[in-house]
């Protein structure tokens, strides 16, 4: 869990076990029976975020269980689109769950957000139906943005969890920001399988990736902007402009991830800080860059040559 690319905050900052000396290191089972806890309290309540924390808690050892609070918390709260989009995600786990009309609705709520059309891929591709593959992908790139609603989810969950005092706020951060990168992170695969390959030797094909490339590198992850870069390096010209923006993107992103590396704990040091980084901005890249600079870190690479 805390290995991931879009676990960065988790791994680099405040991994589990990374605590002051005074207190005793939490073992993976102690901040699992945690985290129970927590779910048990949570499913108690009535509001929305506090059945969708309770949901996400118990995705490791509960799936079904978490599914059913999941899906109580779009039913509270049908305006949501970041729980639309937590709904869509744990759906695949019960062969009961329809996901298209799931997927409906998020499209429905945000129209920008070619998310909605990640599970439509998807499926067409493990059918093998390459029609609906090009259809969906096209619906992709044609969307303004790939988002996962990253830091609403980390921000408000992680809020309700710590409400519950079953486990520190740097624990229930970590916690939580990895059961979201597991649920977000299966999707992308098809999406950079997609556009590889034969795709890319037809006009048609690579005008529909290029489309999703520029949709993927506004997401609101650092993974889904780095599966737009890889799509963007294949379909662009080396050195051309846009292969040129990706390939800063990349240096960038790279930079970062080195850095906050470097910061032996920020995180743990700074939860409440760290989260309110998470309400503040809308991407994750955004929330590492505004750490950086809080710790004191130029959040930008230095110029090529330097």
């Amino acid at each position: 869990m805390r290995n991931s690319c879009l676990l960065l905050l988790a791994a680099a900052l405040l991994p589990v076990g990374v605590v002051p000396a005074a207190s005793p290191e939490p073992t993976p089972e102690q901040v699992e029976a945690r985290m129970g806890r927590a779910a048990e309290q949570l499913a108690k309540r009535a509001d929305a975020d506090s059945q969708a924390a309770a949901g996400l808690l118990r995705i490791f050892r509960q799936r079904d269980q978490a599914l059913r609070q999941i899906a109580q918390a779009t039913l509270k709260a049908p305006e949501r689109a970041d729980l639309a989009w937590l709904h869509i995600q744990l759906c695949p786990t019960d062969p009961d769950c329809d996901p298209e009309p799931l997927e409906a609705r998020l499209r429905a709520l945000d129209g920008k957000n070619g998310a909605g059309w990640l599970g439509a891929l998807t499926r067409a591709g493990n059918r093998g139906d390459e029609e609906a593959k090009t259809a969906a992908l096209a619906a992709i790139g044609r969307s303004e943005r790939v988002d996962t609603y990253w830091t609403t989810l980390v921000a408000r969950l992680t809020r309700q969890v710590a409400s519950t005092e079953a486990a520190s706020l740097s624990d229930t951060e970590t916690y939580v920001i990895g059961a979201l990168a597991a649920v977000a992170i299966p999707a992308y695969q098809a999406v950079s399988n997609a556009c590889k390959g034969e795709r890319l030797l037809r006009d048609d094909g690579v005008s529909i990736c290029r489309g999703v490339a520029k949709s993927f590198m506004k997401g609101d992850t650092g993974i889904a902007e780095m599966v737009g870069v890889a799509i963007a390096k294949r379909a662009w010209p080396e050195s051309s402009p846009d292969w040129t923006a990706a390939d800063e993107a990349r240096r960038t992103w790279d930079y970062r991830v080195r850095t906050a590396g470097s910061l032996d704990g920020w995180g743990e040091a700074h939860p409440s800080e760290l989260l309110a980084l998470h309400e503040r901005h809308h991407r994750e890249q955004d929330v590492m860059g505004a750490m950086l600079t809080a710790a004191g870190r130029n959040p930008d690479p230095p110029a090529v040559g330097r």
